[in-house]
C-alpha cells in the first residue's frame, strides 16, 4: 500500500490513493472526539520509562512537561542535538521514527490485509542534506519501505494537489506555512501532449524560513497573555516551552496559558467578530485570567513577523527575471494559510483575485504526496537547490559542480581534476560545501570531508628517490555522477588507476 506523509512541525497528516484512484485521509483513532483525527500531534512523551506519541503525549506534556518533546524538525539532521528527557537521551531523528512509527502501527491496524507500506514523506524545500538523510532513515526504521524516491518538497507536493484545478500553463508561487516553517516555491506549471491539466512542474525559484510559523505566533500571542497576567498578579509565567517552575502549580498555569494560543488565532483568523478573548478561572492562587485581543492590536504585535514573511516573499525573485505581476496564482498552503497578516501582505502584493486559499489547504501537502507516490505520472523538472562546489587550495574558492537553479537528471557527470595543497603530500583534502548565491567561505555549508591517500610510485630506497627526478605534483581526476535517489556518486582517480568512492545526497530535491 502506497501512502502519503506530511511530517509536519506541529502535526502529521497521512493519506492515501484507494483502488478506486479515490484520495482519502487517514483518521487517528488515538485523537478520539477531543481534536481533528486527521492530525496526529508531532511529539512524543515519557511515561514510565516508555514513549507515547501524539495526542497521548500532549495530554501527558501538561502535567509533566519535563518528560516532553515537540518542534524537533526544528532540529533535524542536526548531530550535536540531543533531548534528555524522562531517562532518555534522544536525538531529532529518533523522534521522527516514533511519530512515523505511530502512523505504521495506525495504517496495520486499519488494513490489516497489507503486507507492506510504502511511503512519500514531504520535507521543506530548503532542508539540507543532513536533514533529508534523517528524514529517509528514520522513515526506513519505523518500518516503511521505500522506493528510488521517497521525499518530496512540501510546496511541489502541495502543487502538485492543486494542479488539476488549472487549465493552461501558469506561474504559480506556493506559499506553504505550518507550525515552523514559512516555505516558497515559484513553480512553472505546463501542459504535455493531450493531458487535460498541467502535468509537468518546473521550479524556477525557492526560498525559506526554516524558523518562522505558527509557533512563533503561539509564542507572541503566550508573551501577550503572561505579561497581562504579570500586570494584574504579580505573578510571570513566560518561560519556554517545557520549563518546570519552581511550584507545580505555576508550572500548570504557564500549560494552560499556552494552551489558549490555538484558540485565539481560531477566533482572529476565522470568526467575523473583530476581536477574539479567553477566560482562564482560578488560574493560578485564585487570580483568572480575563484577556481579550482586537485584531488591530494582533497586528501591531506581528509586525516583526510580518516583516520577515515581506523579506522572504522579495527573496523568492530576486534574480528569476520574473516580477510580482507575472504571477497567475498565489497558492497559500498549512495550517496556518489563514493567518491574517500573511494575507493581507499577499493581497497587497498580489491582489485578491490572484490569491487561493483552499477549503482543504491544510491537507494539500500531504494529497500530493500521496499522488507523488501513486501509479499517477506528473513531470517534475528537478532543480539544484543551491550550488555545490570542492574547496580551492587557500579555502577561498571553489571548483563548482552544480550551480543552484541547474537542471539535475539521473546520469548527469561532472567532471575535474585536483591537486595536492602542497608538494610532497601524502594524500590529498577534498571538501564538499553547499552554499547560496555568491559563494562566501564563512556562510558555506560543508557536506562533506574526506581525506585522499595517494598512491607513492616512487622507490622506497631514500637514495634512489634523491637521484630520481621528483616528479611532478600528481593530478587526480574526479568525477560526479546523479545516481538513484539523486545521490551524487563521486569516484576520485588517482594517475596509478586507484580509484576512491564517495557518495552524497544533496539537498535539493528527491
Amino acid at each position: 500500500m502506497r501512502v502519503g506523509i506530511d511530517l509536519g512541525t506541529t502535526n502529521t497528516v497521512v493519506s492515501y490513493i484507494d483502488e478506486n484512484g479515490i484520495w482519502k485521509l487517514m483518521r487517528f483513532e488515538q485523537c478520539g472526539r477531543d481534536s481533528d483525527p486527521a492530525f496526529l500531534p508531532s511529539c512524543i512523551a515519557v511515561k514510565n520509562g516508555s514513549v507515547i506519541v501524539g495526542q497521548p503525549a500532549l495530554l501527558h506534556g501538561m502535567e509533566h512537561p519535563d518528560d516532553f518533546i515537540a518542534d524537533t524538525k526544528y532540529d533535524m539532521g542536526d548531530p550535536e542535538k540531543h533531548y534528555h528527557v524522562g531517562g532518555l537521551s534522544l536525538d531529532p531523528g529518533d523522534c521522527a521514527e516514533c511519530i512515523l512509527r505511530e502512523v505504521w502501527h495506525e495504517l496495520s491496524r486499519q488494513f490489516p490485509q497489507e503486507r507492506s507500506f510504502q511511503a512519500f514523506v514531504t520535507v521543506p524545500a530548503r532542508f539540507g542534506n543532513e536533514a533529508r538523510q534523517a528524514t529517509k532513515a528514520a522513515l526506513r526504521a519505523a518500518g516503511f519501505e521505500t522506493g528510488e524516491e521517497a521525499l518530496t518538497d512540501e510546496p511541489i507536493a502541495a502543487a502538485i494537489a492543486y494542479s488539476t484545478r488549472l487549465d493552461r500553463d501558469r506561474l504559480v508561487l506556493v506559499v506553504d506555512i505550518g507550525g515552523g516553517t514559512f516555505d516558497l516555491s515559484l513553480l512553472k506549471t505546463s501542459i504535455v501532449g493531450a493531458a487535460v491539466h498541467p502535468d509537468r512542474l518546473e521550479p524556477v525559484a525557492w526560498d525559506s524560513d526554516l524558523h518562522l510559523g505558527g509557533n512563533d505566533v503561539d509564542e507572541l500571542l503566550v508573551r501577550m497573555m503572561t505579561r497581562q497576567f504579570a500586570e494584574e498578579t504579580g505573578h510571570d509565567l513566560y518561560a519556554p516551552p517545557g520549563t518546570i517552575f519552581a511550584r507545580a502549580e505555576e508550572t500548570r498555569a504557564a500549560a494552560l496559558i499556552r494552551a489558549q494560543a490555538f484558540q485565539l488565532k481560531t477566533q482572529l483568523y476565522t470568526e467575523d467578530t473583530p476581536l477574539a478573548s479567553v477566560y482562564l478561572p482560578d488560574l493560578l492562587d485564585g487570580e483568572s485570567l480575563s484577556f481579550t485581543l482586537t485584531r488591530e492590536v494582533y497586528r501591531h504585535e506581528m509586525r516583526e513577523l510580518t516583516t520577515r514573511f515581506s523579506r522572504t516573499l522579495q527573496n523568492v525573485f530576486a534574480g528569476t527575471g520574473y516580477a510580482v505581476s507575472d504571477v497567475d496564482h498565489v497558492l497559500v498552503v498549512g495550517g496556518m494559510a489563514h493567518e491574517i497578516c500573511l494575507r493581507d501582505l499577499l493581497t497587497r502584493m498580489f491582489g485578491r483575485e490572484r490569491l487561493i486559499v483552499p477549503d482543504d489547504s491544510m491537507f494539500l501537502v500531504c494529497r500530493g504526496a500521496a499522488v507523488c507516490n501513486s501509479n499517477q505520472r506528473i513531470h517534475i523538472e528537478n532543480k539544484a537547490y543551491s550550488s555545490i562546489g570542492i574547496l580551492k587550495k587557500g579555502r577561498t574558492a571553489v571548483v563548482p559542480i552544480i550551480a543552484e537553479g541547474a537542471a539535475v537528471h539521473l546520469g548527469d557527470v561532472f567532471r575535474a581534476e585536483l591537486q595536492p595543497e602542497q608538494e610532497g603530500a601524502t594524500s590529498i583534502r577534498i571538501e564538499l560545501v553547499e552554499y547560496r548565491g555568491t559563494f562566501d567561505p564563512a556562510t558555506c555549508s560543508t557536506i562533506l570531508r574526506a581525506n585522499i591517500p595517494l598512491a607513492d610510485s616512487m622507490p622506497q630506497n631514500g637514495l634512489l628517490r634523491q637521484l630520481l627526478r621528483r616528479p611532478a605534483m600528481p593530478k587526480l581526476k574526479f568525477e560526479a555522477v546523479f545516481t538513484e535517489d539523486k545521490i551524487l556518486q563521486m569516484t576520485v582517480t588517482q594517475t596509478d588507476g586507484t580509484r576512491h568512492a564517495l557518495d552524497v545526497r544533496l539537498g535539493g530535491r528527491n
